[in-house]
């Protein structure tokens, strides 16, 4: 039955569910030393990207693969995206103690959420695109600035889906041993949406040729 052939329905619907795992799991497992976070999104977007929506390669191999090409140049500016939140998390403290005692108002709360919210939306866009494009640190940060802004109603979108992804692990914790792959494959769709905008129509027929080989 071809139902059950390697290029069936079911068989490809259990291998893309056994890689969703591994690529969670090999995620997790590399944002342990907490200092290699941003390579560890930058190269699970790049294996969602290429091995689950696309079907090149395998998993494990890009995975590594990945890692190891942009530990160098992404965890600079993991560091500075961690020393940030670092500080927004002691302004937040500072802000709920003073909440506490009735010295300043507590909505002032909403201050810490709302900046919160601007470096998770900064850092969903800063890692991938440093997975997609070659340039300097400074610029690939400045961009994951720009975009969110350029392309809003895209950003409410991806945050949205976030957040439900977000719930769902806090309902159910061990939804973290694959949702983090679902996410980064079903975040591919919005993003090369943006990014293929600032392609040159050269990179986009290159990309489109590479998808499309896999299928002949």
């Amino acid at each position: 039955m071809r139902l059950f052939n390697y290029d069936g329905g079911v068989m490809r619907s259990i291998s893309k569910f056994t890689d969703c795992i591994s690529l969670s799991l090999l995620f997790l497992v590399s944002c342990i030393p907490v200092f290699t976070i941003g390579t560890a999104m930058t190269a699970m977007y790049h294996t969602a990207y290429k091995v689950l929506r696309h079907d090149r390669g395998y998993v494990f191999r890009d995975y590594i693969e990945s890692f190891g090409d942009n530990f160098k140049h992404t965890t600079p500016v993991w560091l500075i995206a961690l020393a940030l939140a670092v500080l927004l998390g002691i302004d937040g403290y500072i802000m709920n103690f003073y909440a506490k005692a009735g010295n300043i108002p507590a909505v002032l709360g909403v201050v810490f959420l709302v900046g919160m919210i601007v470096w998770f939306v900064w850092i969903s866009y800063l890692f991938p695109y440093m997975a997609r494009f070659e340039n300097t640190r400074k610029q690939s940060m400045k961009n994951a600035v720009l975009f969110p802004m350029i392309h809003f109603p895209m950003t409410i979108l991806m945050m949205t889906i976030a957040a439900g992804a977000g719930f769902l692990m806090y309902l159910f914790p061990f939804l973290a041993a694959m949702l983090p792959a679902i996410y980064s494959w079903i975040q591919s769709y919005i993003l090369e949406w943006i990014f293929r905008k600032y392609m040159t129509e050269e990179e986009r027929k290159l990309e489109d040729e590479r998808n499309r080989k896999n299928f002949d």
